[in-house]
């Protein structure tokens, strides 16, 4: 009969190699090292560690998988049934920047135990949660990183995430008749508003499957990526204003445009910096392992 070996956080060895397992007696955790880093084993087989993203202090953090859902615009209860409605997706960043919902019909719902690992998303169906930008929220468009965790249908014309001041505009765009899907920033941070602005590929990666967009925007690049793919189309025409603009709302969803099931939002993340190739691949496959996607590395 095999035993597993055990430590606490501060007794562990000196010297482990790749796939050592342990179990710490302070904390009750399992974990592993993966080589370079002990990570947490999570109950789903999965490898990722929080730690991974906080150490990035990301800006904003929307995290569906760990139970920060409100029944309404003033938390003033959690909520984490399936089904439920969500009034506030609480921010996990530390800096309070809270998306809400005060009309009860156009509350996004919760949907547990979906995708390859079992995870909680929001349904929106005709539904938007927003954030009223202040000062302190306020970050430069050309140095920021962006990433959504979606599962998206073959749908044309939603908006994932929308200004109340149409600066920052990103869309999605199917073709019906292929079944594929694309997204592209409209505009972003006071970009122009071409329709192939900052644009991903067209492809089915994204349609009716859960995959990662993120958006990086840099002092003299803009690029996009999939699953931790760099896209084709890239951008030197760089934003020069700002994101989560003091007094400007932002929409993730879009209550205008019509039901479009399914639209479902995992995980979203706002970084006021241009990651590093080596931070984005930090994020990407801290997501990836999160919810079951196969992701590249840059």
């Amino acid at each position: 009969m095999s035993t597993l070996l055990t430590c606490t956080s501060s007794t562990r060895p000196g010297s482990p190699a790749a796939g050592d397992t342990l179990f710490e007696t302070d904390t009750n955790r399992v974990i592993v090292y993966s080589g370079t880093a002990w990570k947490e084993y999570q109950d789903n087989g999965q490898l990722y560690n929080d730690s991974d993203i906080t150490a990035l202090s990301p800006h904003i953090w929307l995290d569906g998988a760990g139970g920060y859902f409100y029944d309404d615009e003033l938390k003033t209860s959690l909520v984490s049934n399936h089904g439920q409605d969500v009034g506030t997706w609480a921010d996990r960043s530390g800096n309070g920047f809270d998306f809400t919902q005060a009309t009860a019909g156009s509350r996004p719902t919760i949907i547990n135990n979906f995708g390859v690992t079992n995870k909680t998303f929001l349904l929106y169906d005709a539904d938007q949660l927003s954030f009223t930008g202040t000062t302190s929220s306020e970050i430069s468009g050309s140095g920021s990183t962006m990433f959504f965790v979606l599962h998206f249908g073959v749908v044309s014309g939603d908006y994932i995430l929308t200004s109340s001041d149409a600066q920052t505009r990103i869309k999605a765009t199917a073709n019906t008749t292929l079944g594929t899907l694309f997204f592209n920033c409209q505009n972003y941070a006071g970009t122009g508003t071409s329709n192939t602005y900052l644009q991903t590929d067209n492809n089915d990666v994204l349609s009716y499957k859960v995959g990662i967009v993120a958006f990086r925007v840099a002092a003299s690049l803009a690029e996009s990526f999939v699953n931790g793919t760099t896209q084709t189309n890239t951008e030197t025409n760089i934003p020069t204003g700002t994101l989560f603009t003091d007094a400007v709302t932002y929409d993730l969803f879009d209550t205008t445009v019509g039901p479009s099931q399914p639209n479902m939002l995992g995980e979203y993340m706002v970084f006021d910096s241009a990651l590093s190739d080596s931070n984005m691949n930090t994020v990407t496959n801290y997501l990836g392992k999160k919810y079951g996607i196969t992701v590249s590395t840059l």
